[in-house]
């Protein structure tokens, strides 16, 4: 589709309707992406905190499960068999010691079995060389408790009935001492919890949202589930070192890049245990609602804007058009063109617009041809009116040629003279009839020949008339013109014989009249001026030429008329084109 402009550089109206919509859609889309950065920073403000309060409260849980395995250790301390197993020998009859064991395990095993986590207890007492333990996979003594700690939990491999796992570690050792160890304890109670409890943990956090938490330290290998990415939880764990070295706060949140990704970290220090709980989630899924709203919303700005185009087209095709159609043809009716008609008729409201335009239209045409014909009638009445008018020269010129005729008594030639001369007014003065055939034409030509003939000997006519021409139907006087500007124009500059050749034949779509002379002719540029002058609307010079190329337009169509050019005698060549159009010739 072209844009185009309308009259005086104009905006068309397709044009006006497309500006208002962009100018309509591009505030709409510039408020929209405000809107959405704003949304979008509302949304990750309001993410990170749910996701630090989620992970505040993980933590909280986490620790209040580590406290109370810590705070269980001070209750075994406190039992009264672990007290007395402090000061049991170990020269002790062998069945009290294997019940006193006993009876402590139960205890532990009970202990054990109020904790939500799964653990391991163990009491050792270094006096009397007793160790029980709920884990009975492993062997303790004071060579296991050299490495005990008492101030922190420590990470490190133990083996169970599972084989060997990573577990968290402590110890409380008797007599308590908060700086440090005591130089002779008289008891160990160990602690132990399974990092799979962590691990659960951190499956049932990650149930409720949409991240990949994990548990971080930097100096040991990160706590994670069994189906997370263990590369990306890598590349957190090394970007989070990264980030440990500038020191970490105790909670915050980083935005950090994996693969081009960004990802929303969210984090939390545990004070019972000292690992940093780490939750990831990809922005893209973070902001996936508002990208789908997103995709919406472009989606039916883009519909908009077709639904727009669409409109804008139609609107183009069932108003601009034919607008332009009547701008068209309203400038053809300017130029002239009154035969012009708009072909194309849309099935709306311009179609009563454009049916009236091609009556009017029409009705124009018909009233120019109407104006023409009368203004042809005038002139050929002005011409009836000529012909009713002797030539006084030419009449002068035909007395004279009788008196001196008279006078020299030849009879016979004044007879003849007069005989042509009769004839010739006769055809000339008869104004009811318009059309004649060629036949009385030739007539009419001989005569006024042989007039001037019998005055110039030195004029010589020939005629070469195709057979069956002679009842070519015609109008009146448009050879004798022909004949008269060669007699004037041709003889009157001329010394010597004078011939003048009149010629007829047929032509594929139609005749052709020729009458051409040997005179002295015309210049091109003057024989140019003659053609244009034939043109025009009205004569300039030669009305008699202007006249004939008139009326031949107008009885046989506009193809037809009058041509003049170089004759091959040396004067003049004058011929009548007349095509058959179907008009009221009989060719």
């Amino acid at each position: 589709m072209r844009f185009r402009r309308a009259v005086g550089g104009r905006i068309n109206i397709f044009t006006k309707i497309m500006i208002v919509i962009v100018l309509l859609l591009v505030p709409i889309v510039m408020m929209y992406n405000s809107s959405n950065k704003i949304s979008t920073g509302v949304v990750e403000r309001e993410l990170l905190q749910v996701n630090l309060n989620r992970l505040r409260f993980f933590v909280d849980q986490m620790d209040t499960e580590v406290d109370r395995l810590w705070r269980a250790a001070f209750v075994i301390a406190r039992e009264p068999d672990v007290v007395q197993l402090q000061f049991r020998s170990s020269n002790a009859q062998t069945y009290s010691r294997l019940e006193a064991k006993k009876l402590l395990q139960e205890k532990l095993d009970m202990q054990s079995t109020t904790l939500a986590w799964t653990n391991k207890l163990t009491v050792f007492s270094p006096p009397s060389g007793v160790a029980v333990s709920t884990n009975w996979m492993e062997e303790y003594n004071e060579a296991y408790f050299e490495s005990a700690v008492q101030d922190y939990w420590d990470y490190r491999q133990i083996v169970t009935e599972r084989g060997q796992e990573m577990a968290f570690v402590r110890h409380l050792i008797l007599p308590f001492t908060p700086l440090g160890k005591p130089e002779n304890p008289n008891l160990y109670v160990e602690v132990t919890f399974s990092t799979q409890n962590l691990v659960s943990m951190l499956e049932r956090f990650m149930q409720g949202s949409g991240g990949k938490p994990f548990l971080y330290h930097p100096s040991f290998e990160s706590i994670q589930t069994h189906d997370s990415d263990k590369q990306l939880v890598k590349e957190m764990t090394r970007q989070f070192a990264i980030l440990n070295q500038n020191t970490l706060n105790k909670e915050g949140s980083v935005k950090i890049t994996f693969h081009d990704e960004p990802y929303l970290v969210n984090y939390a220090a545990s004070a019972a245990l000292g690992w940093y709980l780490v939750d990831f989630v990809p922005m893209k899924k973070v902001l996936q609602p508002i990208d789908r709203s997103k995709r919406i919303f472009y989606g039916a700005g883009l519909l908009l804007l077709v639904l727009g185009v669409a409109a804008a087209a139609l609107l183009y095709r069932n108003v601009q058009r034919p607008i332009y159609d009547l701008i068209r043809a309203v400038k053809s009716l300017r130029r002239g063109e009154y035969g012009h008609r708009i072909e194309r008729e849309p099935q709306n409201e311009f179609h009563y617009l454009i049916e009236q335009f091609n009556l009017m239209s029409d009705d124009i045409k018909t009233l120019i041809d109407k104006v023409y014909i009368e203004e042809l009638r005038a002139k050929e009445s002005s011409l009836k009116h000529l012909q009713a008018q002797i030539n006084p020269h030419f009449l002068y010129n035909n007395f004279a040629y009788i008196q001196s005729m008279a006078q020299l008594d030849r009879t016979k030639a004044i007879v003849a003279f007069t005989q042509h001369l009769s004839q010739y007014y006769r055809y000339t003065t008869k104004t009811e009839q318009q059309l004649t055939f060629l036949a009385e034409e030739m007539d009419l030509l001989r005569n006024y020949l042989e007039i001037h003939r019998m005055q110039s000997e030195r004029l010589r006519y020939d005629e070469h008339i195709e057979e069956g021409m002679m009842q070519l139907l015609l109008p009146r006087l448009l050879l004798q013109p022909l004949v008269e500007n060669a007699i004037v124009h041709g003889m009157g500059g001329r010394k010597g014989e004078c011939r003048i050749i009149i010629s007829g034949y047929r032509t594929e779509n139609g005749c052709e009249l020729a009458v051409e002379d040997n005179g002295i002719g015309m210049k091109q540029e003057a024989l140019e001026s003659l053609r244009s002058s034939l043109q025009q609307s009205s004569a300039l010079q030669s009305l008699g030429l202007w006249n004939v190329h008139q009326r031949l337009r107008h009885y046989f169509g506009p193809l037809s008329g009058l041509h003049l050019d170089h004759s091959t005698l040396g004067g003049l060549r004058a011929r009548l084109i007349i095509i058959n159009e179907g008009g009221d010739s009989h060719i």
